[in-house]
Formats: structure tokens, sequence, C-alpha cells
């Protein structure tokens, strides 16, 4: 919980600077990344941390820096949240740390490995990286709901 907090005073301390503005001069106007790179890049970032890390402790650490950053780029804070909670569940089921693998594991009958269950896994996570893929195409379909809830 310390940790927890200690992120969000962090962020908004960095968000209140202008740090995400500063970021995106960065990316964009020094480097020339277009933001759909930046995009990719973070999800590329939040896919290699969530082979290692729980998702709580990756929020934690980039939530600071990439929420300022997608904020200044133009881009929804509630579409990148959908992108976010999608390459999170990729990550769970990917080796050498994915959770879901070794919950499968512990259920699956005694004669099924561990190297079974990463080998069955591969079409599950190209199916999830196709559907992460098309949100990123098509962002109304990650915001239809909230903009049916909240009237967007």
């Amino acid at each position: 919980m310390w940790i927890i907090l200690a992120a969000l005073a962090f962020g908004a301390v960095f968000d209140g600077l202008g740090a995400g503005w500063a970021l995106k001069d960065l990316f964009v106007g020094q480097l020339g990344l277009s933001p759909w790179v930046i995009i990719i890049s973070m999800q590329l970032s939040f896919l290699l941390m969530g082979t290692f890390l729980d998702d709580t402790a990756t929020l934690a650490i980039v939530a600071p820096l990439y929420v300022p950053l997608v904020k200044a780029l133009g881009f929804d804070l509630i579409w990148y949240g959908v992108l976010y909670t999608i390459t999170c569940q990729i990550a769970y089921m990917t080796p050498p740390f994915g959770y879901n693998l070794f919950l499968v594991r512990a259920m699956a009958p005694p004669e099924i490995s561990i190297i079974d269950i990463y080998r069955s896994v591969i079409p599950f996570v190209g199916v999830m990286v196709v559907m992460l893929t098309i949100m990123m195409l098509f962002p109304e379909l990650a915001l239809w709901l909230p903009n049916q809830v909240f009237g967007k």
C-alpha cells in the first residue's frame, strides 16, 4: 500500500510539473517519433515487464510516466486503460513467469508438464495480440460502452 501511495504521489508531482508535455516534446519533437510508435513501445514495455512482474507493480512503476504522456499525446485515457488491461492479460499467459500458466499447471493432471502448457498457450497469446491490435486500430470498440454510460 505504501508503494502505491508513493507512486500516486510521485505521479501527481510529475504531472503537476508538466513532465508529460516534456516527455512528449522529447519523443515527438526531438526524436521525431510518431504518437503511435510511442504507444506501441509502451505496450511492448508492459509485455516485457509483465512477464516478470505483477500487474500492480508494473502499474506502480510506469503509470506516473505513461499516463501524463498518453494524455499529452492526445489519446483517450480510458482507451489506454483497456489496452493496458489486455496487455497485462497477455503477459499473464507468457513464459517465464506467467501467473496463469502456473495456475493451469496446478490444476492439470500430473502427466501434463509445464512445457506442454507453454506450447499450448501460443494460439491464445496470438488471439490476444490480434485483439490488442484491433483495439488499437479501432478505439471506438473500447470506448463504446463508457460513452453510452457517461454520455460522451
